[in-house]
């Protein structure tokens, strides 16, 4: 089986058009950015292929690597161990070459009389993640962590409905009680 530059366009298209897949794959990332899957070897660079496939219990997203830069298998035990499933397969990406001379070229099309480009293949590492939906929804975005410490964003927007920023600070004399 061969990927198609054309699939992933049309793959990529849905997502973009589609708020609930968008917001489903931002929740996928923050959950493998929680189990700190981006500090294994080579998992910043794949790319959304297919998916989110979104089923009652379990949603799905498949990354294309290129072969040379395969993610390290270590970080699939991580994410195995809270119960994902991950599955890795190898599979090429066929897309046309970049035309700089006639070659470039295929046959005519008797239909047309246009020539399309070549196409080449190249080797990619496919890798499947299966995560159970409840691990993806439990995690709230409305809240995050920085250097240990929780933060509720709804407290900090309610804040700053409330003015709080532009609270008049107040002077020496009050803090320390001091009249001069």
């Amino acid at each position: 089986m061969s990927t198609d530059i054309e699939q992933l366009k049309d793959t990529l298209d849905s997502i973009v058009d589609s708020t609930n897949s968008l917001n489903v794959l931002i929740e996928f990332e923050e959950v493998l950015d929680n189990l700190h899957i981006y500090s294994y070897k080579n998992w910043e660079y794949g790319e959304v292929i297919a998916g989110p496939d979104v089923s009652r219990y379990w949603i799905a997203v498949t990354l294309m690597y290129p072969q040379r830069l395969m993610p390290d298998p270590d970080a699939a035990l991580r994410l195995i161990k809270h119960g994902a499933k991950v599955y890795y397969k190898q599979d090429e990406l066929v897309e046309p070459v970049k035309i700089t001379k006639a070659e470039d070229l295929g046959v005519e099309d008797p239909k047309t009389g246009k020539r399309k480009p070549k196409k080449k293949k190249t080797p990619v590492w496919l890798v499947t993640i299966e995560m159970p939906r409840d691990f993806v929804d439990e995690f709230d975005s409305s809240k995050i962590t920085i250097n240990g410490v929780d933060i509720d964003l709804s407290e900090v927007d309610s804040a700053y409905d409330s003015d709080y920023d532009n609270d008049i600070a107040p002077n020496k004399e009050e803090l320390t009680g001091e009249m001069e």
